[in-house]
């Protein structure tokens, strides 16, 4: 109980010597590896959660970290930063939760506790040499005319086989009326409303009402 109560009142130091964005994450890796917290949910370690976290705090594509190391952050972007390492390990919720942003195959998704943070090694499958090459591939993308994503949650599965078959119909289909709620913003984001439809029941039943 005690250790609970000192978790709930975290505060960390926040040294005024830091100055750049690389500056932060170093120290965002430095307090994250001290609370010893475990990375398995968009990010594989600390330095991936730390830029991750401060690039989206800043609005910066992470995937472009370098380019932006070394500027200077204000004031007010740092009150930012450090608020958000300090609820990361206060709290111990995985950063997807946290910025409400997941990246599947270098796609943004928004992301929040009512669906699991996207993961899947499917989506290496869609990207991969399975669906593309020199050879005309082993399946041609565009011959795809129906797809279905059991269990979608956040829909970015279904956003991501919409968008390697183009010519597909993609049902995806949650027992979750909330998760569903998560996948429609992420179908609506993407612009792929009249190409993905969204069914709410349990496995293949709900697809089956819909004509081939």
């Amino acid at each position: 109980m005690a250790k609970a109560r000192r978790t709930q009142t975290l505060r960390i130091r926040r040294p005024k010597e830091l100055t750049t964005i690389l500056d932060h994450v170093r120290y965002a890796v430095t307090q994250f590896r001290a609370a010893q917290l475990v990375f398995a949910h968009g990010t594989t370690d600390p330095l991936a959660e730390a830029a991750f976290m401060v690039c989206e705090a800043l609005h910066l594509p992470p995937d472009r970290f370098d380019a932006f190391a070394g500027a200077r952050v204000t004031h007010e972007e740092q009150k930012k930063i450090f608020d958000l390492i300090e609820t990361r390990i206060r709290t111990r919720k995985p950063a997807a939760y946290l910025m409400h942003k997941a990246y599947l195959r270098g796609i943004a998704f928004y992301v929040d506790e009512r669906t699991i943070v996207p993961r899947s090694y499917l989506g290496e499958i869609l990207d991969g040499e399975l669906f593309a090459g020199e050879d005309a591939s082993l399946i041609d993308p565009h011959a795809v005319g129906r797809v279905l994503d059991l269990c979608t949650g956040s829909g970015c599965l279904a956003v991501l086989a919409a968008l390697r078959f183009p010519n597909a119909a993609v049902d995806a289909v949650d027992i979750s009326a909330d998760a569903l709620a998560v996948a429609a913003r992420n179908v609506a984001a993407h612009g792929l409303e009249e190409r993905i439809t969204l069914h709410e029941g349990d496995l293949f039943r709900p697809a089956r009402r819909r004509p081939l």
